[in-house]
């Protein structure tokens, strides 16, 4: 007679779903697909039809890249959970009730005998323990003690912060390309102009109720004392938000910071304006911006272009071009006239307006919980080395026998040590 076969059933689809989530194999399939992307992203960024410049939120905030974001944090978070189980049966304490077997078993571990009743000796062994910074628990039988302990048990949750710091932050990066919240924009303004906060290029994401307005009240340039060698360039700010107005200075690495939003020193630049006159005598007005545009003195093949402006001398720096050739570079003094072989200039006026960086991105605190989060996994990782002894304390005529040992995956020497020394006060 045929023997009837237990028939298996499909696996249930969230236990399937989640098996594939929570596969190392996936880790690191998703890890090495997301290094070898972004490396094409670095290398081929698209460039913005508009401005010309490498787009890389394009890149970033593309759908699949998204994607495989997303899987893997969904990895970390489900490799997580599993382990959880471990985790709380761990940070409870070792379990007492082992047999006598394990312990002599173990490969760190002895046996001794001690003149002392079994309560007594038992007692010294908790107490030693507990002076080498040892949790302990025990448990009493008709004829035995059961002593079980542990230390730097915290040392469990180093990988499961270290899985949790990575899923927080790649939360981070997908909130901060999502384009849902935060803006990353641009504020052009010129000195002596008010801008609403609506007139910033690129912003959104942000209420309306909450705009405020920006006055440029002045672009400078900070010399150093030799009067030649840059040391900051600073825009002066006026904050105006209903009553609340107040006066900021800006600054590479020193920020506007309002409402959640930040303004940062990126660029500059100015608009001259006077006039020139070439073998002919005639003026002729000019108005010109830094770098983009040069003077031409009438009948003449000399064009100079305006490369920038010192606030403290009053200079104009120029590059001057001969029949469309850089031949020299100069500086004019303004309200002064500047004569190159037929050509004359004067600079008399200057219009300087500074260009921020306007960003409000949710994600960087998320980071910064994040990184926290990373470094407790890292020390708890590498400080805390959990070590676990036991020990079974039994009578024998004339005293007590204690067989005692112990397990540590990463410090076996410290956990010898600790068993040596137990051991030899024991006898």
């Amino acid at each position: 007679m045929a023997k009837n076969k237990k028939k298996t059933g499909p696996k249930n689809i969230v236990n399937v779903v989640w098996d594939f989530l929570s596969s190392m194999k996936l880790g690191i399939t998703l890890l090495l697909v997301l290094a070898v992307v972004s490396i094409v992203g670095t290398i081929w960024v698209p460039v913005d039809p508009f401005t010309q410049q490498p787009d890389y939120l394009k890149f970033y905030n593309n759908p699949l890249f998204n994607m495989l974001l997303g899987l893997l944090a969904l990895n970390l978070l489900v490799c997580s959970l599993n382990r959880w189980k471990v985790i709380t049966s761990t940070l409870k304490g070792p379990n007492v009730n082992i047999p006598e077997n394990f312990i002599k078993n173990l490969k760190s571990g002895a046996g001794t005998k001690i003149g002392a009743d079994v309560s007594d000796a038992a007692q010294r062994v908790k107490d030693l323990l507990k002076k080498k910074g040892y949790r302990v628990f025990s448990s009493e039988g008709e004829d035995m003690f059961k002593v079980a302990s542990d230390r730097g048990h915290l040392g469990i949750l180093g990988p499961y912060l270290t899985h949790l710091s990575f899923f927080i932050m790649i939360l981070a990066i997908m909130i901060k390309f999502s384009g849902l919240v935060g803006f990353d924009g641009t504020f052009v303004g010129w000195e002596g102009q008010t801008y609403s906060l609506g007139q910033v290029e690129g912003i959104r994401n942000v209420d309306p109720a909450d705009y405020f307005d920006i006055k440029v009240n002045n672009f400078r340039t900070e010399y150093r004392p030799d009067g030649q060698e840059v040391k900051q360039w600073l825009t002066d700010l006026t904050v105006i938000d209903g009553t609340n107005t107040f006066n900021y200075t800006v600054f590479v690495n020193k920020p506007l910071v309002y409402k959640g939003m930040k303004f940062y020193q990126s660029a500059y630049g100015h608009n001259f304006s006077g006039k020139t006159s070439g073998p002919g005598g005639q003026d002729q007005p000019f108005e010109v911006g830094t770098q983009q545009q040069y003077v031409q003195a009438p009948g003449t093949d000399i064009a100079l272009v305006p490369t920038g402006f010192e606030d403290a001398t009053k200079k104009v720096k120029l590059r001057i071009y001969k029949q469309g050739q850089w031949v020299d570079e100069a500086e004019a003094v303004l309200n002064s006239p500047f004569k190159y072989e037929n050509a004359q200039v004067t600079f008399e006026g200057v219009n300087s307006y500074t260009v921020l960086s306007a960003k409000k991105d949710p994600g960087v605190p998320i980071i910064g919980i994040g990184s926290i989060v990373l470094i407790l996994g890292v020390v708890f990782s590498f400080l805390l080395r959990q070590r676990r002894i036991w020990a079974v304390i039994k009578p024998e005529q004339g005293g007590s026998v204690v067989q005692i040992g112990g397990i540590s995956a990463k410090d076996k020497r410290g956990l010898d040590r600790d068993l040596d020394d137990i051991i030899t006060e024991l006898k």
